[in-house]
């Protein structure tokens, strides 16, 4: 990134699974990211296990200053209306299981980090945050677990979402089959009645749905590059050949970190999907999206989510043939207004294709960066 280009800042919501860590990861490390704090949500596991979560991933893959100056907050614990639900047999009973390395939940420093804002709603602190930005600055809001923080803030501060958001970009949907249902993605169908507010707020949304990161695989071929980054290649002894092609063993403790958290989540995407060529990491791609938005391709739908459907709550409905299109007033009058992103609008940017390539390069470039200012290498050292 040239020297005069800016930051982009960032507020990242998740739910911390495995996809989310790799988000965090490289929402700190991508230059392109200025992360200016982190809230967590039900989803992936319980509030309590997703808030120690960011916290832990906040740690383990910053700076020490990073650690020190990102803010991590717990929001809701239950969706507006629904029951709440998790998903332990993906991540595990805390989220993220299998994960090797990381800090423990109770962890003095993941515990301090979670006590400066104990009692702080989320809500208020990303509007904090995005207030707090100088004039001509805008916050982008990154949503990639259940949409119920992300709803819950439009609804309160929707002048400020107008004036000092630039975006929201998430995680969820798709454009036919789904994976928590025959037609609903997780994290629209934990809480569809948030993600139809945060769909029709006056605020630019763009989705990355099951379509786009089911094509993000974390392939045998990028777990060797994550193992041993192509730059230490040259320092391995000459007799052992193979480990170039199929390394055993990671490179450093964080890229050990990764790998585990990477290797568990394929295991269960094997096991419930029958994903044999490795995991989607779903979330990374909201990251991804923002530092490089040119290697993604999508278009602008009017998109609505099915609140009442006795097989199909949940279930994002992209009008790809624009039979709404006498409807959305708003988008006819001006498509450059933030009204048209609302009710009356064509309300979402869909995000349809990736290079897939360009993506990894991206994420190893994030843990390269991560392995030089990773606490989990200093403690090795």
């Amino acid at each position: 990134m040239a020297a005069s280009e800016k930051k982009i800042p960032v507020w990242l919501d998740c739910d911390p699974g495995h996809d989310d860590a790799v988000a965090i990861l490289m929402a700190l490390q991508l230059p392109q990211i200025d992360l200016r704090g982190i809230s967590a949500v039900y989803g992936n596991a319980a509030l309590h296990n997703t808030s120690r979560n960011a916290a832990r991933c906040l740690i383990a893959f910053g700076s020490p200053e990073q650690a020190k100056s990102i803010p991590v907050y717990a929001g809701a614990e239950k969706p507006l209306i629904k029951l709440v639900r998790h998903d332990d047999e993906i991540h595990g009973e805390d989220g993220l299981g299998g994960v090797e390395g990381l800090p423990a939940a109770d962890d003095p420093a993941v515990v301090a980090k979670l006590d400066e804002t104990k009692g702080k709603p989320a809500v208020l602190a990303i509007a904090d945050a995005a207030r707090s930005l100088p004039d001509g600055e805008r916050l982008t809001l990154v949503a990639t677990g259940s949409m119920t923080n992300a709803a819950l803030f439009v609804s309160m501060f929707p002048d400020l979402v107008r004036d000092k958001i630039s975006q929201v970009v998430i995680m969820g949907g798709a454009e036919g089959r789904g994976n928590r249902s025959p037609v609903a993605e997780f994290n629209i169908l934990l809480d569809p009645h948030a993600a139809s507010i945060l769909f029709d707020a006056e605020v630019p949304v763009v989705m990355a749905p099951l379509n786009v990161t089911h094509t993000a695989l974390f392939r045998t071929h990028d777990h060797h590059k994550l193992l041993v980054p192509p730059s230490a290649l040259p320092s391995l002894p000459e007799t052992t050949p193979d480990a170039t092609a199929n390394p055993a063993k990671a490179h450093t403790p964080l890229r050990h970190t990764m790998s585990t958290l990477l290797t568990f989540f394929a295991s269960t995407y094997s096991a419930v999907f029958n994903f044999q060529d490795g995991p989607p990491v779903h979330d990374a791609l909201c990251i991804a999206y923002l530092a490089r938005p040119e290697i993604f391709q999508g278009k602008r739908y009017r998109v609505d989510v099915e609140l009442q459907g006795e097989h199909t709550t949940g279930t994002t409905v992209v009008d790809l043939w624009e039979y709404k299109k006498d409807e959305l007033t708003e988008f006819k009058k001006d498509p450059d207004s933030r009204a048209s992103w609302g009710r009356l609008g064509k309300n979402v940017f869909v995000l349809e294709e990736l290079d897939v390539p360009e993506f990894w390069k991206l994420f190893q470039q994030a843990v390269d960066s991560a392995d030089k200012v990773s606490p989990l290498n200093k403690k090795a050292s």
